[in-house]
């Protein structure tokens, strides 16, 4: 195999959907590299050295290289030490300098629901985006929704756009951490939980538009992510009975799941929808859009609700507040089919076709 390296510029980014995936595929590939025993071909993930604590993997070897960080050290400094053999890139946007690039785009969000960006963030992204559609050796994506829109606003050629679920297995990993709930008010099923980024995709608004409905209901109503007002904009959460948590840990993100009456995703776009999995792993009923990548992977098991409709969004709340057990039992069945191994191995096995030729 020539060499191959891989893209870790997102060590040095907050834990958010893409960042989980590329944290997880890389866990699997160490693994499933392992396992190949003495024949384990050499990849190495490159890092900018403002990525302070290196992960320690097996068989993937990690470097720090170059002297810039973010843009431009993936830009500039990356295509440099990549120079020798394939490069693949599970999240952000690979060099295009280089010219044996392998990555992963989750969604077309920037062009087809830019309002939920700066102006500098999605005019970056629809050129670099489009620019690796049509140079980039091969594409993985995340639901056949966001392949059809790589497609259309990318105008990537489907035969070499692959798609690969994300897994669910990571949210059983960490212990709870139950002071969670006490140190902000919260009560075991008396909250509607929803994470995500403040991105107004994901619809926050149409949530806290939904609160005068459950009223009656007493629940309270939960928020948990990152802010980045750069790229997201400010949006103000407030009121009585709402809880802006902030950015939480795996641990105490654990126990929100497990103790939520429901997890609410009323999201305008998604190429796949993780945080929803998340909850449904760890058996918390389930309220999501039925809209984008959301209606693909989880009609059928979810509460769908309409985004654009305030009172629709608290009557589907409420359903799954009132779930039985039973329902709950059935959503970890439905959570362990998706799984990171898969993911890598599907992974893995492009990168080596193209790694071999």
């Amino acid at each position: 195999m020539k060499a191959t390296y891989i893209n870790g510029r997102f060590l040095a980014q907050p834990i958010t959907g893409t960042q989980r995936y590329a944290h997880e595929l890389l866990e699997e590939l160490d693994h499933l590299l392992t396992e190949s025993g003495p024949s384990c071909p050499d990849v190495t993930v490159l890092v900018p050295f403002s990525v302070k604590t290196l992960p320690r993997y097996r068989s993937l070897r990690v470097r720090r290289v170059g002297k810039l960080s973010g843009h431009l050290w993936e830009q500039l400094e990356l295509p440099f030490y990549a120079r020798a053999g394939l490069l693949f890139t599970p999240s952000g946007g690979a060099p295009i300098l280089h010219r044996r690039n392998i990555i992963t785009i989750h969604d077309a969000a920037v062009v087809a629901s830019p309002r939920g960006y700066s102006w500098a963030f999605r005019t970056w992204y629809r050129f670099l985006n489009r620019a690796l559609c049509r140079s980039a050796l091969h594409i993985f994506t995340v639901s056949q929704f966001a392949k059809a829109e790589l497609v259309k606003w990318y105008r990537a050629d489907s035969q070499k756009v692959t798609v690969t679920y994300l897994g669910s297995g990571h949210a059983l990993r960490p212990e709870p951490d139950p002071t969670v709930l006490s140190n902000h008010r919260l009560r075991r099923f008396q909250y509607a939980l929803l994470v995500g980024s403040r991105n107004p995709n994901k619809n926050l608004s149409g949530l806290l538009k939904a609160l005068p409905y459950l009223e009656e209901s007493g629940l309270q109503v939960a928020i948990a992510g990152h802010s980045d007002p750069k790229v997201f904009g400010k949006l103000q959460i407030s009121g009585e009975k709402v809880h802006d948590l902030g950015y939480v840990n795996d641990s105490e993100l654990r126990t929100l799941y497990e103790n939520a009456a429901c997890f609410v995703f009323p999201s305008f776009y998604e190429g796949f929808g993780l945080p929803p999995l998340e909850a449904l792993a760890l058996g918390c009923p389930v309220v999501v859009a039925k809209s984008t990548a959301l209606m693909e992977i989880f009609e059928g098991v979810a509460f769908m609700c309409n985004p654009s409709d305030p009172v629709d969004i608290a009557g589907k709340v409420l359903q799954a507040s009132k779930s039985q057990q039973e329902a709950r039992a059935s959503n970890y069945a439905f959570a362990s089919r998706f799984q990171w191994a898969e993911c890598a191995q599907m992974t893995w096995r492009t990168i080596a076709f193209f790694s071999e030729g």
